[in-house]
């Protein structure tokens, strides 16, 4: 009999949920309608240049001054994008490699090494690491969030071990959503269109303890992929999540939140792929005083997998951090910190596939400082190191430094210097494919991939109407994974991959008048794969050499807005997929300050075009119009 998941329905974990919500008291009554401004306002130009960030340095600082390559994507963006999902805003950073695999599915990556299983990228949402231990990468089907509650999405493309620990080798992306208070009064929206259709509700409200709180409820059905025979692929999708988030002030600030979905195909069989989860979390902030800081971060995090015929998972996580900021004399800020994660994983392997042993349980424990010495007063260095164990290769080193030089308050030139390390999976060291024409094991003494990266670049405005930003990189791979003949028949997974990437992004805005504004972004990269003897290339990833972004932002009139999206993704060559370039558009109507009302159309310059996967099964992404109603009240 295949196993199933658990039969724990949605509401059970709604009811925890909004149980845990309810217990603190609350009173209605909220200024809805100054909130549902703010949530409206779009920021100029010189404003986006200051930017406050924090995932750079784990501090706040302004986006200006970082010494990364950094792209934001404001809550603005988000919504003038009309992009329903989390991956498809993620479209909007030139600096990212995104490509649809099917109606669930995604590949996303920054420089290099992008598949369905990418594990060389760290995702956080509010501070809550989204990667599985299972492969070191995301299943974009269990991520998602309210769009309308994102602040802002900060993606950086480049190393950042340092700060966000092994898997961050080639980027972060990191999703804040507003705090409860920018969330007040009622939030309606529905949409359809002819390939998905959704809808959300979200209310916000005051504490008696002066606190406020939001609780959220959506849903949304995808119809499923097609391919270019014009067969059905099957992986028509629906999915349903809530949730809370609570911030009180108590001695400090805390906030208190949690989510729980759920979602299957659409198939009536009894084989549908299903999930479902929940997590929890919590975080305290103080200040000291004197730019000190200390904050505790606590979550917990469930998620339960069942894809028939391969295998099934329960993915239990405990994660708990602790990090302070304080001032060392006139020049010196430094952030340290220390966390632990533990995480519980069960697999029930099929006669295909095996994870062995079954059940396993996984530790990682970390310390990390990084001391900012102001040399000059327009020159800073940052040095920074980080210790991390975990249980399949014990103690890593990840350093790395950081030089800005602010040439003039509008100029940033910038460079760094990071090893990387990307610590071993499940599926490295514990997977068994019993396949007799490809029988293959996991490393038993598979070692962490580790990378060398140097990076230069410049940042800079002008006249408040032109921001910009260009970056130079080269990363050297060593030890990335490969299949290695071990004479019986038999394949293991080794370390047998040195490679290199190296390439520019650029990226830039420009407000050509008051309500006209154009965007514009590029990646170009190489990459060089060298074999250690007896070694076999695995699927590193499959890239384009180039790709590019044009957007335009034009506000018809006080109530009409028109925004246009132009992108261009090269070939893919492993295994090939044609290049392809999509048009997106977006109307938008506003008859009152609290309703909205819009139409987007996607991928308008042909029927439909592959993005990723092989030939004959490779799903195509289609020309799509989505309709929705926002009511704010």
């Amino acid at each position: 009999m295949p196993y199933r998941c658990p039969k724990r329905p949605l509401v059970h974990y709604l009811s925890l949920l909004l149980t845990a919500a309810l217990l603190l008291p609350a009173q209605a009554g909220a200024d809805s309608a100054a909130n549902a401004t703010n949530e409206l306002i779009e920021l100029s130009l010189e404003e986006l240049a200051n930017l406050t960030i924090s995932s750079v340095s784990k501090r706040p600082e302004s986006l200006s001054d970082a010494a990364a390559s950094v792209f934001v994507i404001t809550a603005e963006d988000i919504r003038r994008s009309g992009a329903t999902s989390l991956p498809e805003v993620l479209r909007l950073a030139p600096n990212l490699l995104v490509a649809r695999v099917g109606a669930d599915s995604y590949a996303i990556s920054a420089r290099g090494f992008n598949s369905t299983t990418a594990n060389k990228l760290q995702v956080l949402i509010d501070g809550r690491i989204a990667y599985t231990p299972l492969f070191s990468g995301v299943f974009w089907n269990a991520q998602d969030v309210l769009l309308e509650d994102v602040e802002r999405i900060e993606v950086i493309s480049g190393p950042n071990t340092t700060t966000w620990g092994s898997n961050a080798v080639n980027g972060v992306i990191n999703v804040i959503t507003r705090s409860a208070a920018y969330t007040q009064g009622t939030l309606l929206a529905a949409g359809a269109g002819n390939l998905e259709r959704g809808a959300a509700v979200r209310y916000g409200g005051a504490l008696q303890s002066g606190g406020h709180y939001r609780v959220y409820g959506k849903g949304f059905r995808v119809e499923e992929s097609q391919r270019e025979s014009g067969r059905g692929a099957g992986d028509g999708w629906h999915k349903g999540q809530a949730g809370f988030r609570v911030d009180t002030p108590l001695n400090g600030k805390l906030t208190l939140q949690g989510d729980a979905y759920e979602g299957r195909l659409n198939r009536q069989a009894e084989d549908r792929d299903e999930i479902r989860g929940l997590n929890l979390l919590s975080r305290w902030q103080h200040e000291l005083g004197d730019d000190a800081t200390l904050e505790l971060q606590a979550y917990y995090d469930r998620t339960e997998r069942d894809i028939p015929g391969q295998f099934a998972e329960t993915l239990n996580i405990l994660d708990l951090e602790l990090q302070h900021n304080f001032r060392l004399g006139e020049r010196q800020m430094i952030v340290w910190g220390l966390g632990h994660r533990s995480a519980w994983d069960d697999v029930t392997n099929s006669a295909l596939l095996a994870f062995l042993p079954a059940k396993k349980r996984l530790r990682w424990s970390n310390l990390f400082v990084e001391d900012e010495i102001g040399l000059r007063p327009n020159l800073r260095l940052t040095l920074g190191g980080r210790l991390e164990h975990n249980s399949y290769t014990g103690l890593e080193f990840m350093p790395n430094a950081r030089l800005a030089w602010n040439i003039t308050p509008q100029d940033l030139l910038w460079t760094s210097l990071a090893q990387a390390v990307r610590t071993p999976s499940r599926l490295d060291r514990d997977f068994f494919v019993f396949v007799p024409s490809l029988p293959l094991v996991g490393g038993p003494n598979f070692e962490s991939e580790t990378a060398d990266s140097l990076e230069l670049g410049y940042r800079g405005n002008r006249l408040g109407r032109f921001n910009y930003s260009l970056t130079a990189f080269y990363h050297d791979y060593a030890d990335l994974r490969a299949l290695e003949s071990v004479g019986d028949g038999n394949l293991v997974l080794g370390n047998g991959i040195e490679a290199q990437i190296y390439g520019l992004e650029a990226w830039g805005d420009f407000q050509a008048t008051e309500r006209w504004r154009l965007s514009a972004g590029v990646l170009l990269r190489e990459e060089d794969l060298d074999l250690e003897p007896g070694s076999i290339e695995t699927s590193q990833g499959n890239d384009p050499s180039n790709q590019w972004l044009l957007r335009s932002s034009l506000n018809l009139g006080p109530a009409h807005e028109l925004d246009l999206t132009l992108r261009h993704v090269g070939k893919l060559s492993n295994p090939q997929v044609p290049a392809y370039t999509a048009l997106d558009l977006r109307l938008g109507w506003k008859p009152t300050s609290n309703a909205e009302l819009s139409l987007s159309a996607w991928n308008l310059l042909d029927p439909s075009h592959g993005e990723f996967g092989e030939g004959t099964s490779r799903n195509e992404v289609e020309r799509s119009l989505y309709l929705e109603l926002l009511l704010r009240f």
